[in-house]
Order: structure tokens, then sequence, then C-alpha cells
């Protein structure tokens, strides 16, 4: 990983935490049950260590541009992968866009739990190793 990586890394990293942890926010978030892991993230975070693993080139761009303050999470939303078995790659992608940074409750529980856009909360309950 070169320095330019390693600082976003870091920087992202205190990002990652406000806009994943800071709130409830994972816990009202959604996932695409059809989609493969990982599939658009624009980021990969390792959940056991909140570090960043993997940042997209475009998320890079707009980093470097200052469209994207991870410092703060402002000017981010789109598609976040989590790694919880430490491989690097995500085992779930999940959104951060729209108001209070969640597609709207309505829409994460209209469907079945483990078809489509679903609460991430109800996937690992009801899906998740199923």
């Amino acid at each position: 990983m070169h320095v330019r990586t390693r600082t976003i890394g870091a920087a992202a990293s205190a990002a990652a935490l406000v806009v994943l942890s800071g709130a409830p926010a994972i816990a009202h978030e959604c996932v695409n049950a059809n989609k493969q892991p990982g599939a658009g993230a624009q980021l990969i975070i390792d959940a056991s260590t909140d570090e960043v693993v993997w940042v997209s080139r475009g998320l890079q761009s707009r980093i470097d541009r200052g469209i994207v303050d991870f410092e703060t999470g402002e000017g981010f939303s789109g598609l976040v992968g989590l790694d919880f078995d430490g491989d690097g790659k995500a085992d779930i992608t999940t959104w951060i866009v729209g108001p209070e940074g969640e597609i709207p409750t309505k829409a994460q529980f209209n469907g079945k739990p483990c078809q489509g856009v679903t609460n991430i909360g109800t996937w690992f309950e009801e899906c998740f190793g199923a």
C-alpha cells in the first residue's frame, strides 16, 4: 500500500466510524440480498478493526478534489463494503444515502427479507449463513 492510500486510509478510518457507527445507522441500513458482496462498493472497511482496506479510484478522486471529507463524512454517499473475516474483501455491502444516511424505512421492510433490498439487521437475523 503506498503512502497516499495509507494516508487516506487513516483519514477514512476515522470517517468510517462517524459514518457507520456514530449513529444507529448500521442497524437500519440496507443490503441488496441479490447482489454479490462488494459489488459497487466505493470503500471496504475491516469490521473488526474499523480500518479502511480499499478505496475505489472514483472515491479517491473525490477525496483528492475535496468533494468528500472523510474526517466528517460530508460529501460521501454510496456503497460501503464491510469485511468481517479479515480477507480484505467485502462480505456485505450497505448504503450510505438519502436523508439521515439511509434508504427510507418503508423500502427496507417492503419485500421478502432475503431478496432484493432489505434491512441489514433483518438480513443478518434471517438470511446470513442460511
